[in-house]
């Protein structure tokens, strides 16, 4: 199972949501990862954050990949 890196920056896809998010990774944990939000294409819409302190998590074994 891949494992992103503290700082890298990633794209996590959720088909089920029709939704995929930007951002940059800030911790590591057991299985999954934390990063910071910095775009979200929602349904075809695109969300900026006004701050950088909207957060979400990843499990190792869902859709992301390194951008």
């Amino acid at each position: 199972m891949a494992k992103p890196e503290v700082n890298d920056m990633i794209e996590h896809s959720e088909p089920t949501f029709d939704r995929v998010v930007t951002g940059k990774v800030t911790e590591l944990l057991d299985s999954q990862f934390i990063y910071e939000v910095h775009k979200v294409v929602e349904k075809g819409r695109e969300k900026i954050p006004a701050d950088k302190t909207s957060t979400r998590m990843c499990m190792f074994d869902e859709i992301w990949s390194k951008i």
